[in-house]
């Protein structure tokens, strides 16, 4: 019987194998090395925030501009004012439903970071993925004072009214290229719904 080279049913395969490369690593596999590698950078525990430093040092950050106690309450148009924003006045984009100031520097600090530091893991989590979190909460004590539109939702034309608040809502992010990670307050803000 010719031989065709081919093996039969009963022979045993002969496999080669070119050991020369390494094995490339999966993307799936880098992408969560790096988050792995954020999360771990990050620590164990929370930052603490100075929101006027925060600010003075990251172009990004607005808290007191647009929602620091010295932001003046009632409307004006000679500038920017919680009332204002209500209307859309300039320097405001747009009109809001809710508008609130952070009743002191004092108040804006702690609240911020007490929620930091109550919610660290999801926050952690939250920079380590994606570079980004978004939270509410209720300090269970008033933290701003402000304007909410009465007339929202097609209840009528715009109509301010004052009110205080305990909400707040906070945006954190971390500084774009920076290794370890550096987490910053973008926005900090009292808030009319959680």
């Amino acid at each position: 019987m010719a031989r065709t080279g081919r093996p039969s049913g009963n022979q045993a395969r002969e496999t080669t194998h070119d050991n020369s490369a390494p094995p490339q690593a999966h993307p799936d596999d880098v992408a969560l090395a790096e988050v792995m590698n954020r999360y771990d950078a990050l620590g164990d525990d929370p930052p603490r925030f100075d929101i006027a430093s925060n600010d003075a040092a990251h172009p990004a950050a607005h808290t007191g501009e647009r929602h620091g106690p010295d932001v003046p309450l009632q409307r004006d148009p000679s500038g920017r004012t919680i009332e204002g924003r209500i209307y859309g006045d300039p320097p405001w984009d747009r009109a809001e439903n809710w508008s609130y100031r952070w009743t002191d520097p004092s108040t804006m600090n702690r609240a911020v970071n007490d929620y930091v530091r109550r919610n660290w893991e999801a926050i952690r989590s939250d920079l380590a993925l994606n570079g980004r979190h978004r939270g509410s909460f209720d300090a269970g004590h008033q933290v701003g004072e402000g304007y909410y539109n009465n007339g929202m939702y097609g209840a009528g034309p715009q109509a301010s009214r004052y009110a205080t608040t305990s909400f707040a809502q906070v945006r954190i992010q971390l500084v774009p290229g920076s290794n370890p990670p550096v987490p910053f307050v973008v926005t900090a803000f009292p808030s009319g719904l959680l």
